[in-house]
């Protein structure tokens, strides 16, 4: 889901899009979140290997050390 922005044209959104902006702001920021902690402490911005087996590989490791992270994090 992307958000609505107002422009030069319509400064203002209207109430029925600023609803639907705050419906949405909760969810787009866990993942959001998610993402930049991949791209920035695993550094995953460029997959290192050629093939899709490895490839995926790659994320899947990334993705568990991600939650062994959290999961430290809330264990403490």
């Amino acid at each position: 889901r992307i958000a609505f922005r107002p422009n030069r044209h319509h400064p203002e959104l209207p109430p029925r899009l600023k609803r639907y902006n705050r419906l949405i702001a909760r969810r787009r920021a866990q993942v959001e979140t998610t993402f930049a902690t991949l791209k920035r402490r695993m550094r995953l911005t460029c997959i290192r290997y050629v093939g899709l087996m490895k490839a995926s590989g790659q994320v899947l490791l990334a993705s568990i050390a991600f939650n062994m992270r959290r999961w430290a994090t809330i264990a403490t």
